[in-house]
């Protein structure tokens, strides 16, 4: 294929039909600002053309929309895509052989063709053909057939230029006889030269008179030569005319071009200029031709140059130009230096309507026909100017119609001007980038442009005035590749347009009103700009189109139910009041702008709404509103106090909403406080603030009325307009405040503290004085205080004091007065209180304290303390005992130090610590280290801990304390070391390995003494850097090699400190990397420790490899040993931590050798001759000695040979594998061994072993692998007496035992035949009887059954399962309680380990890229072709996909369309498409099943479900109306031979009257058999009782008694009482008869008491059945009618019967002649039942197979899924129409209907009875073979299912057949129909499926993503779409999110 697919549904695609509700889950993106938005085209459909990769000159040409169908023209192909971008034709065009001097083929030529590039130029369509120009074989134009593309028909005429550059352009238009083709081209290389008009009016058919063929010209416009020579001449350069663009309006057709402005002039300045010919001018060169240029100017910038052009039509709000009127809108760009035809960046839109044109050119053609000047010219230079001629009918005509009428005459043509010019102020301007396309629409009274450029990108620009359109919207398409020149185009219904780049075309919503989530960014796009698509729909709170069908009221502006682009959104403007007390209720006034009317003002009102952000919704008041003309005015009433929530701290600040009771949205919002005075804790909180609160200082309280408050004391809020409060506002309040500065308290120093402060009260008359409040250590300390004036309270001096050891505690200040009225405190004052001694232990730390505290060390007391703490004698000369500021420590002390040696060379930095080690470095006077002085290090000085120094160069070793003297001016302190520091002379005294790999990573251990001394230590190995790992010891160093040249060889050298320098006497050599070929093993157990040899080459040089697997993000190493050049060998690891399920398969590239530094083999991913897979099998398992004493005994002279027993022996070994040991006590083996699968076989030692400690015998150990069995022990027996002592006796009683046999043979044989004479004939004569009797109980059965059954099925209830029941059985049918159909938290820890909230956002990122169709295509062809997947594992991921993806139908619709043509594709290919869904084992077509299942469903429970159900119901009728053998399953009614009971059974059908467990309901009638057994009549019981109840809502039988009732009696009824008879090992089971239940018996249900005590063997009482070998046991619940038999026999245990022996059940498998011929007799049976059963069989594929008159009746699934199977079928061209039949009846009926009827249960909620199902199955097998179109010939050895419905089946293939061609012949189902739908069933069955998206990622990911890693990164990165969406690279972020947080 020659081009791919990156298509997945954008976000416009997929909510188009949903409700704005729904949408709002797709809208993500906010906008401020419309540049800052780059929306790339990953998400929309896309086509690539991937023809050619490394051809650099392929670039797509031109693109035709055709309806649905999009032609694409590139070069060397043409492609015809579906209106999505899917790919129908790929038509190879070239390379061909082509010379430009050449004509096309058959004509010869004398130059040499060569393989040339097929550039497409022009495509067209014309009459249901599609017209192709190309530049090969002189620029020709074909005719092609617009599905195949196959060229139809072709002309040698020029058409375009034969240049492989060169635009040309072409449309069709009507003309006045038929269309007309008109073309303009360059000049090219044709053989006619210009000869070839650059300008032509072309035949499209056949003209029969002058026998001109298509596309020969009528009319034309040539270059003439003359022209061309002459700009050679005068200019040097080649004149050309290059076109942009042409369009029909009216009656003139018109072309866009560049050309010079004077062709005799060198570099003339480039213009744009527009020609014109009439379409009624029939001249031969155009008499009407006239061109005029166009200027686009701001006034500084001359934008000469146009890029593109588009003719389209405005909206009604442009001033000057009407609706309707054609407009041309031109890009334009500034040329490099005016000349060039090399656009700048500098761009610009212009805009000229057609009618301006049109009247320029008039008012030119007047002037020149109007002209007396023999001077004045027709001024077009390049055609030849001609003098102007006075022509008055030429006046007359265009005065009177200047649009319309046509110049024909010959005069003053051709015509052209320079100073007549058509000019335009640009509309929108850019200096980023070239504008390449444009195109233009009207929507509504709106106009947009669509503008593609030079990087890729489409802008989006609304008009809104005449000259100025403004961006909105910039999109990143496709990133640095060229949007191609008019490469923009709308669709038909222009929702879309498509943006083709150089190899790209995708497919672009026009808008994306869904993604604005509020008002503001709905609106405002683009900064204020607003989309003109766009608008809020006030009322559902959406961002809609102005479309009455997703905006209601949305037509009538006035309604402002649809707030269009920059328009205001609904917002509160006003309130008033702002607030009000809680318990006062008020009025509120509000105005807002652009408030929606409502429908109905008196069904729908407007209310006001408090929200509270704790409470939510708390109230709501009835609006009156008055609309007014550009606002609203709202009134509400406040509500009552007792609905309002009570202020947490005075106010509180509600919500208050607008609501429409229309859609119950809320339309605006504002905010509104609710405040209680008394709830203010201060002055500050009551009077700051816009409430009516005043502060009473003297009652310290809030109050909204002050009356009794001292009136001088009253403080007024800040806005308060009562004249009695002079004082209002904060400014008033009395509170403490900041200084500025940090008060420091020392503890335990008397200290007093000045606060500031504001307004302080002066009490009154018996008011408490000031107090300062302080917490300490939990407790509050108070201290009296005095207000100094009204700004300073000074607290009395006090000791403070704290417990905790810490130097600083900042704590909180208050200052209360009055006893309780604490100031207010906004600055939220705090002291600081230190203490000096903490954590100061020592004068050093102490001397180190910030000066701020005055701390010092007080040298009497030995402590730090506060400086007035000290005590100092009267003598000022002692003033130093207090130690503070710089002050020197008097007693240094050396604690340390290190290192404890260095090199005698020096250079070692020696680190000393200690205490009282000076202050600054300056302190530090001398350091001397063993004598020798030490150089102080100022920079790495620590004051009073650490001081460092480098040491001297010596001569020799010495050892030595260390010193150091500390001081300032003559006051100098010494300290000395406890240990002593050494000088040493190092010596390498050798190292190994000598050799490693060229990359390094090699351990290198170098022995010597004093390896390790010094501060620093380099070490170099051949000239190499090798990083040091290990240097704790003095005697061996270890370091790390670097990568190093190859064979080259040197020393280990040494540097310490770098100083010292000591080389080794051996070389180290590097050595090439190893390779690793192969490994010899490829399995293993999952306890690993099996061996695999590697072979490669250089191994030995690597230390030590180890051998890595990477399994559940888990990686698992084991070292390897035996390293030779070539081979080594490494055991497989344990992987049982990582928790995989075997068998498991792990990719080469998770597997990978760790060879020091060598990167080549960290996975094996490259290595050719390694396996694509490592299998990792179940561990093997021994079992141990069954014997006594778990003892194996060896006979002296044999029994050499020891057997163990196991399992899984041979999954990954063999016999005499080295990895299996079995040792015998404590140095005895067992070998050699032989391995089979179930059984290890081995030679014992002649002589027995030595036991282990504690062990009386030799033990026997097997080790297999990391594995360890103890097996038991072996005994060696001594020798036995000689054999030959046994032989004489033993031979003689053998002998007469021969002859008393033979004697008792002989006797027996003479009776023999009389006996079996007599026996055959009693047979013939029963079986006579059993015939006769059989036949007419079968004629009597057909006439008198039918009605019974049917009048049973239509009393009966249908108990549908609901969707979710439904859709659990079709993904789920064994486990419907699937985790991903669970409510249940995903994160576990024991799923590998991951954080919660990582594993979901993991899972989030994963969900998103599954919503990426080319990550979904790629990950599901990836794990199809992964070997060890099994079908289950494919159905569980369709299953998986179809809940994760539930939500969006739409988009999985797409994929599985994707999937299912790249498999019709491939079974095309492999010559097998009838076998598409056939097998259904893959995961695309479980998913297509699944697909239909679902949304077949509404069908099924309104259409099908009922017949299918009747069906069902009367199946199970007519077999419960005969014996049914509860063991085996077989009946005496049924449609399956397999159960039909094939032997008389004696029954009497009896009628009970049944009780059930409400005794108030009365008995029920029910119909038994008196063979039934309890179990079963208890079912039939509850069927009675329960009859339309779903199944799994009854009671179950097997938790009730069943009691006989018999006048005061009373008995319970079991299966199994324990009083039957054994019949050897056969217990039969009871039944009615056992019990002599009579007719008419009343039986009573009742709760199952429990375990009965019973006999051994005998059944327990409530329990239900299970059978394992005919023996019953407790279980789950099983039907009465169809138990399950299994064939294995126990040995010793007891079997149960029911009617049935298992013997005879066998002896009629077995094919026993005479129970053969006997159970023939009971088939007729079937016809009977077939007899009964036949209506309800019609009646079921009548309504599978007939549809009503009108569509209902069809699944739009299904339509839409056959015409898609249609489609296919054509593209394939597959002409066999019973292929689309096989293809139908797979899906819908093989995988759908079948499925369907042989499991019912599916459907409805009831019992699975598989004596029902084996019928129903008859009833599926004859669906299938309905659908089928091959005859089967039916022989009487054909089965019984086929045979029973042989004469039905024509029947049924017609209805099938005609069903297929009515559906066929139903309207198509359009895309946008089929997404309303699939929208619709998913908002539907959402809530009722529940599905866990999130559970069924979390499976996806870690049960298949994880474990096919590498196979989907390596699929990811060789798929081209996934790859430049690097889809690769965002699944590996997600495997390292989870891997990271493990």
């Amino acid at each position: 294929m020659a081009s791919k697919m990156s298509t997945t549904l954008s976000t416009h695609s997929i909510t188009r039909t949903l409700s704005s509700s729904y949408s709002s889950i797709w809208r993500t993106c906010q906008l401020t600002f419309v540049l800052c938005l780059l929306v790339f085209a990953n998400g929309y459909p896309q086509f690539e053309d991937t023809n050619d990769p490394t051809n650099t000159n392929i670039y797509l040409q031109n693109m035709l929309i055709n309806g649905t169908d999009i032609y694409v023209g590139s070069v060397n192909r043409l492609y015809k895509l579906r209106s999505d971008l899917t790919e129908v034709v790929s038509f190879r065009t070239g390379p061909v052989l082509d010379h430009l001097s050449c004509r096309a083929p058959p004509i010869s030529c004398d130059y040499v063709r060569t393989q040339t590039d097929n550039v497409n130029k022009l495509l067209l369509m014309y009459d249901g053909q599609l017209i192709t120009c190309a530049n090969v074989f002189q620029g020709r134009c074909d005719k092609r057939d617009i599905n195949t593309l196959n060229a139809t028909y072709n002309n040698p005429r020029e058409v375009v230029s034969n240049y492989f550059h060169g635009r040309a352009v072409g449309f069709i238009t009507p003309g006045m006889s038929g269309q007309d083709f008109y073309t303009a081209t360059p000049l090219g290389g044709w053989l006619r030269g210009p000869g070839v008009p650059t300008i032509a009016r072309r035949l499209l058919e056949k003209d029969d008179v002058f026998g001109d063929r298509p596309f020969d010209p009528t009319s034309e416009t040539k270059i003439p030569i003359n022209t061309i020579d002459e700009a050679v001449n005068m200019a040097n350069y080649q004149f050309n005319i290059s076109y942009v663009h042409g369009f029909s309006s009216g009656s003139h057709s018109y072309f866009v071009a560049l050309q010079v402005e004077d062709y005799q002039v060198k570099d003339s300045p480039q213009r744009t200029k527009i020609s014109r010919v009439c379409n009624q001018d029939m001249s031969e060169s155009f008499h009407s031709y006239i061109e005029l240029p166009l200027s686009c100017s701001d006034g500084t910038t001359d934008y000469n140059l146009a890029q593109s052009a588009v003719i389209a039509t405005v909206g009604s709000h442009l001033e000057d130009v009407k609706p309707g009127e054609d407009v041309l809108f031109i890009t334009f760009a500034e040329s490099e230096g005016g000349s060039s035809l090399e656009p700048t960046a500098k761009s610009a839109v212009c805009m000229y309507s057609v009618r301006a044109i049109d009247a320029m050119m008039a008012e030119r053609r007047i002037e020149c026909a109007s002209s007396e000047n023999e001077l004045d010219t027709t001024e077009i230079e390049w055609l030849g100017n001609t003098p102007c001629f006075a022509d008055e009918p030429v006046v007359t005509g265009l005065q009177a119609d200047p649009s319309g009428y046509c110049f024909t005459r010959n005069f003053n043509t051709p015509l052209g001007t320079l100073n007549f010019v058509l000019e335009a102020k640009p509309l929108y301007t850019t200096d980023e980038t070239v504008l390449t396309a444009v195109a233009a629409t009207p929507h509504l009274e709106e106009t947009v442009i669509f503008l593609g450029d030079q990087q890729g990108n489409l802008r989006k620009l609304r008009v809104t005035a005449n000259d100025t359109a403004e961006m909105y919207e910039e999109m990143v398409i496709d990133s640095n590749s060229a949007v191609a020149q008019n490469g923009l185009a709308f669709d038909a219904d222009k929702d879309y347009i498509y943006v083709m780049t150089k190899r790209k075309i995708t497919k672009v919503p026009v808008e994306e009103c869904e993604k604005y989530t509020n008002c503001e960014d709905c609106t405002q796009v683009g900064n204020g700009v607003g989309d003109p698509y766009c608008g809020w729909c006030s009322l559902v709170k959406s961002c809609t189109r102005r479309y009455e069908s997703e905006c209601a009221g949305s037509d009538d502006l006035n309604s402002r139910r649809w707030l269009g682009p920059a328009t205001l959104c609904s917002q509160v403007e006003s309130v008033v009041p702002t607030n009000t007390p809680r318990d006062k209720v008020i009025e509120i006034e509000m105005m807002i702008t652009n408030l929606p009317k409502l429908d109905d003002g008196n069904t729908h009102r407007y209310e006001c709404v408090f929200v509270d952000e704790t409470e939510g919704e708390f109230a709501t008041t009835s609006a009156n509103v008055e609309f007014m003309t550009d606002r609203t005015n709202i009134t509400c009433a406040t509500p009552e106090a007792a609905l309002i929530p009570r202020p947490a701290e005075g106010s509180l600040t509600v919500e208050l909403y607008i609501r429409a009771s229309e859609t119950n949205q809320k339309i605006a919002m504002t905010t509104f406080d609710f405040y209680e005075c008394g709830a203010f804790s201060g002055c500050l909180q009551c009077v700051d603030n816009d409430y009516s609160c005043d502060w009473c200082i003297y009652e310290n309280t809030c109050t909204g009325n002050a009356a009794s408050c001292n009136s001088n004391g009253v403080i007024g809020s800040r806005n308060t307009t009562n004249a009695a409060r002079p004082k209002k506002g904060s400014g008033f309040c009395p509170y403490i405040k900041d200084s500025g500065r940090e008060t420091l308290i020392p503890v335990d120093v008397f200290t007093h503290i000045d606060i500031l402060a504001a307004n302080l009260p002066v009490p009154l008359s018996g008011d408490g004085d000031y107090e300062c409040v302080i917490l300490l250590d939990g407790e509050v300390a108070k201290v009296k205080a005095t207000r100094e004036n009204d700004t300073l309270v000074r607290c009395a001096g006090w000791n403070y004091m704290y417990g905790s050891e810490v130097p600083t505690m900042e704590v909180a200040l208050n200052v209360q007065w009055n006893g309780s009225y604490i100031l207010d405190n906004p600055d939220q004052l705090t002291v600081t209180l230190f203490k000096c001694s903490a954590e100061r232990s020592n004068c050093g730390s102490c001397l180190m304290a910030d000066g701020k505290f005055n701390c010092g060390w007080c040298v009497e007391r030995s402590r730090c303390v506060h400086q007035s703490k000290c005590p100092r004698d009267e003598d000022p000369d002692l003033d130093s005992e207090f130690l503070a500021g710089d002050n020197v420590c008097p007693d240094p002390h050396i604690t340390g130090f290190e290192p404890k040696a260095g090199h005698i060379r020096g250079g070692t930095e020696v680190r000393i610590y200690g205490i009282n080690l000076g202050q600054v470095a300056s302190d530090i006077k001398e350091i001397y280290v063993a004598q020798q002085p030490c150089k102080h290090l100022n920079e790495s000085y620590v004051p009073s801990q650490v001081v460092v120094c480098r040491t001297s160069d010596i001569s020799m070793p010495m050892k030595g304390m260390i010193e150091i003297s500390i001081g300032t001016g003559d006051d100098t302190y010494n300290g000395l070391s406890q240990d002593s520091f050494s000088y040493v002379q190092p010596v390498i005294d050798g190292f190994s390995p000598t050799i490693g790999p060229k990359s390094g990573g090699t351990e290198v251990l170098i022995e010597g003494t004093y390896l390790n001394v010094g501060s620093k230590i380099q070490v170099e190995v051949a000239g190499q850097n090798c990083t040091i790992t290990d240097s704790s010891m003095s005697s061996s160093i270890t370091c790390r090699t670097d990568r190093g040249p190859p064979e080259v060889e040197g020393p280990i050298k040494m540097v310490f400190d770098d100083n010292g320098t000591e080389i080794s006497q051996e070389y180290f050599i590097y050595k090439d990397d190893p390779t690793i070929d192969s490994l010899d093993e490829f399995r293993t157990i999952i306890s690993g420790g099996l061996t695999v040899e590697v072979r490669g080459t250089n191994l030995n040089v690597i230390q030590s490899p180890k051998m890595v697997f990477h399994v559940a993000n888990k990686m698992f190493k084991t070292d390897c040993s035996d390293i030779g050049a070539t081979s080594m060998k490494c055991k497989t690891p344990n992987l049982k931590p990582s928790n995989i399920t075997t068998p498991f398969t792990i990719s080469k590239g998770m597997i990978g050798f760790v060879l020091d530094g060598v990167p080549d083999f960290r996975n094996l991913a490259n290595v050719e001759n390694v396996r694509d897979k490592f299998e990792v099998v179940q561990d093997p398992v021994y079992r141990g000695l069954t014997d006594e004493g778990r003892i194996w005994e060896k006979m002296h002279a044999g029994n050499k040979f020891l057997e163990i027993k196991g399992d899984n022996l041979t999954l990954a070994s063999e016999s005499e594998d080295p990895d299996i040991r079995v040792s015998i006590g404590a140095d005895g083996l067992c070998e050699p061994i032989n391995l089979k699968s179930g059984t290890l076989t081995c030679t014992l030692p002649d002589e027995q072993p030595d036991s282990l400690p504690g062990d009386s015998l030799p033990r026997i150990i097997v080790t297999h692998g990391n594995l360890r069995f103890d097996i038991g022990f072996v005994r060696y027996l001594p020798p036995d007496l000689p054999l030959v002592l046994f032989i004489g006796p033993a031979v003689g009683a053998f002998l007469l035992f021969l002859i008393i046999i033979l004697i008792i043979a002989i006797y027996r044989h003479i009776g023999e035949r009389d006996r079996r004479i007599k026996r055959l004939e009693k047979q013939r004569d029963e079986m006579e009887m059993r015939v006769a009797q059989e036949c007419k109980d079968a004629f009597t059965e057909l006439q008198i059954s039918v009605l019974t059954v049917s009048g049973d099925v239509e009393g009966s209830g249908i108990p549908f399962r609901n969707y979710r029941g439904y859709t659990s059985m079709v993904l789920f049918p064994d486990n419907p309680d699937h985790p991903a159909l669970r409510e249940i938290p995903v994160a576990k820890e024991k799923i590998s380990g991951i954080k919660k909230e990582v594993l979901q956002h993991g899972l989030q990122e994963f969900g998103n890229l599954i919503g990426n169709k080319s990550f979904l295509r790629v990950f599901t062809h990836t794990l199809e072709r992964q070997k060890m997947l099994t079908t289950k594992d494919k159905t569980n991921i369709a299953s998986l996909l179809m809940i994760a993806l539930h939500n969006k139908l739409e988009y999985l619709t797409e994929v599985m369309k994707s999937l299912m043509q790249d498999m019709i594709a491939r079974y095309v290919r492999e010559g097998c498409p009838h076998v598409l869904m056939r097998r259904s084992d893959t995961v695309v077509e479980k998913l297509v099943s699944h697909w239909v299942a679902f949304l077949m469903y509404d069908f099924v429970r309104e259409t099908a479900g009922q017949p299918m159900f009747h069906l069902y119901y009367a199946i199970k009728q007519q077999v419960a109306k005969g014996p049914v053998d509860a063991i085996t399953g077989e009946a005496r009614y049924g449609l399956s031979e397999l159960k039909v009971i094939r032997q008389q059974t004696d029954y009497k059908a009896i009628t009970i009257s049944a009780i059930g467990l409400d005794r108030e309901a009365g008995p029920v009638t029910v119909k038994v058999l008196d063979c039934d057994t309890i179990s079963q009549v208890k079912e039939k019981i509850l069927d009675a009782i329960y009859k339309t109840m779903p199944y799994s809502q009854r009671p179950q039988k097997e938790d009730h008694d069943l009691e006989w009732k018999d006048g005061s009696l009373s008995t319970i009824l079991l299966d199994d009482d324990g009083g039957r008879e054994i019949e050897g090992e056969w217990k039969r089971m009871n039944t009615l008869s056992h019990y002599r239940v009579p007719d008419g018996a009343t039986l009573v249900l009742v709760r199952s008491q429990g375990m009965a005590g019973t006999p051994h063997g005998s059944l327990q009482r409530g329990s239900p059945i299970k059978r394992v070998g005919q023996l019953y046991t407790p279980h789950s619940p099983a039907s009465s009618v169809t138990p399950i038999l299994d064939m294995e026999n126990g040995i010793g245990i007891m079997h149960n019967w029911h009617l049935v022996k298992k013997q005879d059940h066998d002896s009629l498998r077995k094919g026993d002649k005479y129970h053969t011929l006997m159970a023939e007799i009971y088939l007729p049976r079937l016809l009977t039942t077939k007899g009964i059963l036949q209506q309800f069989v019609d009646e079921l594929f009548e309504t599978l197979f007939t549809l009503d008159s009108d569509s209902s009746s069809i699944p739009i699934a299904i339509k839409y899924l056959f015409d898609f199977l249609d489609e296919e079928a054509n593209k394939h061209c597959l002409e066999d129409s019973n292929i689309t039949h096989f293809w139908k009846s797979n899906i819908l009926q093989l995988r759908f209907w079948v499925n369907m009827v042989n499991n019912p249960d599916m459907l409805f909620d009831i019992n699975r009875s598989d004596t029902v199902l084996a019928c129903m199955s008859v009833i599926g097998q004859t669906l299938m073979d309905s659908c089928s179109v091959t005859q089967h010939q039916l022989t009487p050895d054909s089965p019984s299912s086929k045979l029973l419905y042989a004469k039905d089946i024509q029947h049924y293939k017609e209805m099938v057949a005609g069903y297929y061609r009515d559906v066929q012949d139903y309207p198509t189902i359009s895309d946008q129909d089929m997404n309303a739908a699939l929208a619709n069933h998913s908002q539907r069955h959402n809530s009722e499926s529940n599905f866990q998206a999130i559970n069924a990622l979390n499976e996806l990911y870690f049960c298949y993503a994880c474990i096919y890693r590498s196979q989907l990164m390596q699929a990811l990165d060789e798929d081209e779409s996934t790859r430049k969406l690097q889809l690769g690279d965002k699944l590996d972020k997600i495997f390292k999110l989870m891997a990271d947080s493990v």
